[in-house]
């Protein structure tokens, strides 16, 4: 039943339309006014039914918009984001740079007498005092030769391997370095405790230390050459009992933030 009355009603809609529309003269004078008056009524309708396919269609030309504001904004957060690491990168890559200068100014001064080695590896056993490094028997390596940086000594190789080598870092508490108080006559043994600083023994109380002084090797334990840069005082006590003055220094390397060191052949 509902089906019939839609296609009668198809059929008079199309009938009507073909008398509205039509330019035949039997119908221009008794419809002229109705096809004007219909004409003026399908037009709202017409507007009405244009509204939502327009709305439809902005609403996918904003959506593909922001689609693709959406990409830009990930490929500029991308690009952000690797230009953050490079910078991050850069002060790094000056340090490495300075200290591998500094390292090839030293070896071209000293061709013959300076080995250039990379720090691989920490002794897991006691990590903080011995270090080890790329280069051993096979490099010309031995026992008890002095490792250096530009900035100062760092220790002595202690297990020489054909690839690589064990070095004992001026930390450990095995390690006692004959020294000189740069400018000044005093004289003592920079010994390691274990720990990031060193203590300065065998000086008296009469020796004129002071808390900045430098110390530098005197070349008299027959293992370093004489010289060379160790560490800066940072404490001095003079009111313990006894000759000596409780002296502590701080080596100038970082010995858990090498890379780079020499060896010095003798």
């Amino acid at each position: 039943m509902k089906s019939t009355f839609v296609i009668i009603a198809a059929i008079l809609l199309l009938v009507l339309s073909f008398l509205l529309f039509t330019n035949i003269a039997v119908f221009q004078k008794g419809y002229g006014k109705a096809k004007f008056y219909l004409a003026d009524g399908v037009g709202p309708v017409l507007q009405i039914l244009k509204t939502p396919a327009h709305s439809i269609s902005y609403a996918l030309e904003n959506y593909v918009d922001l689609i693709d504001v959406k990409r830009k904004n990930d490929e500029l957060k991308k690009k952000v984001e690797t230009l953050e690491l490079e910078t991050q990168r850069i002060p790094e890559l000056e340090k490495e740079n300075e200290r591998l200068k500094g390292l090839l100014h030293l070896v071209e001064e000293q061709p013959n007498e300076l080995i250039a080695a990379r720090i691989v590896g920490e002794d897991v056993m006691n990590w903080f005092k011995c270090v080890i490094i790329d280069k051993g028997r096979y490099a010309g390596i031995k026992e008890k030769m002095p490792v250096i940086t530009p900035s100062g000594i760092v220790g002595q190789a202690v297990e020489v391997h054909n690839w690589h080598t064990k070095v004992m870092v001026v930390n450990d508490t095995n390690s006692a370095v004959d020294v000189y108080v740069s400018g000044k006559n005093a004289r003592g043994i920079a010994e390691g405790t274990g720990s990031t600083t060193l203590k300065l023994k065998y000086v008296t109380k009469n020796d004129e230390v002071e808390v900045g002084d430098k110390l530098i090797t005197s070349g008299k334990d027959a293992i370093f050459p004489r010289g060379l840069a160790v560490g800066i005082v940072i404490n001095v006590n003079k009111n313990k009992a006894g000759l000596f003055s409780d002296i502590e220094v701080m080596p100038f390397n970082n010995f858990k933030k090498l890379d780079e060191v020499l060896v010095v052949k003798k």
